[in-house]
């Protein structure tokens, strides 16, 4: 017999996961606890989303007591394969590195738009430097088989909902004379086998740009040549979007968006998708 969804996380197990540094000032707010779902709503009523790419993705801003407050009608993968409450952190592949993203922002933003009655399901998979050829090639970066790891969340989670949408951030470690030349070939073929592995060739694909932070000028040119190439695939894809930059500001190794920032640009993801899916609807 299904449970009521009101009394899902009423009977949410808490299990500890892990702790990180008090002294560490970008998390100093990590939740010591994740609260597992005991029993997820009916699969038509979760709607599946991919957080992947790297570590703007991945996330490096500082973590806030808000960004741990769980939402009751937000759920993340865990690594080990195991649905949570989502709240920030929500990627665990790199716990000494990972800070906010901008997943739960997004979300956020996407539950004020629908119907009561649906869920969101993140599945983190996001790994910080990872490039396009690392995706491609399956290479295993920071302890994780990327594009394994994608796939094996991917499907086990599409047990539980329908999958709506990618949302990518990568190019940082792409902006280099060597790798920019292959940086369209190599995104328009991971999000190919995005859609593959979701079995819809039409699923929307949402791409963050690079923020465009000042600073050395050559990386600035780099990342604004990353960010035509992410444009260009949009304008000739009609299922990709792009989330823009303009306004952010860094963290001061001048690569990471701070935590603001990650959250202006979750929104932006959430506006974006929601005008590319009401678009194609016409």
């Amino acid at each position: 017999m299904r449970m009521p969804v009101r009394n899902i996380l009423l009977m949410a197990m808490v299990l500890s996961t892990h702790v990180v540094s008090a002294q560490d000032e970008r998390t100093r707010f990590f939740p010591v606890f994740t609260d597992y779902v005991a029993e997820m709503p009916p699969p038509e009523k979760v709607w599946l989303f991919v957080l992947a790419g790297q570590s703007n993705m991945a996330g490096r801003g500082l973590v806030e007591p808000s960004d741990t407050v769980p939402d009751k009608r937000i759920f993340f993968v865990t690594p080990d394969n195991k649905w949570a409450v989502a709240k920030e952190p929500l990627q665990l592949y790199q716990p000494a590195l990972t800070g906010l993203g901008p997943g739960l922002a997004f979300a956020r933003t996407l539950m004020e738009k629908l119907d009561e009655d649906i869920y969101i399901g993140l599945i983190p998979c996001a790994v910080g430097g990872s490039s396009t050829a690392n995706w491609l090639s399956d290479s295993v970066y920071n302890g994780v088989r990327l594009k394994s790891n994608l796939t094996e969340k991917l499907r086990w989670a599409m047990n539980y909902g329908t999958v709506k949408g990618i949302i990518w951030h990568q190019g940082e470690s792409d902006a280099n004379t060597e790798k920019i030349p292959v940086f369209r070939e190599n995104t328009e073929k991971l999000f190919e086998y995005f859609r593959n592995v979701a079995g819809d060739p039409d699923l929307p694909v949402v791409a963050g740009e690079l923020g465009l932070f000042p600073g050395v000028e050559k990386q600035r040119l780099e990342y604004l040549r990353i960010n035509e190439i992410l444009l260009s695939v949009a304008t000739d894809d009609p299922n990709t979007a792009i989330a823009r930059s303009f306004g952010t500001k860094p963290k001061p190794d001048m690569v990471h968006f701070d935590g603001p920032s990650q959250r202006i640009m979750g929104r932006r993801y959430a506006l974006a998708w929601l005008s590319l899916v009401k678009s194609n609807k016409k």
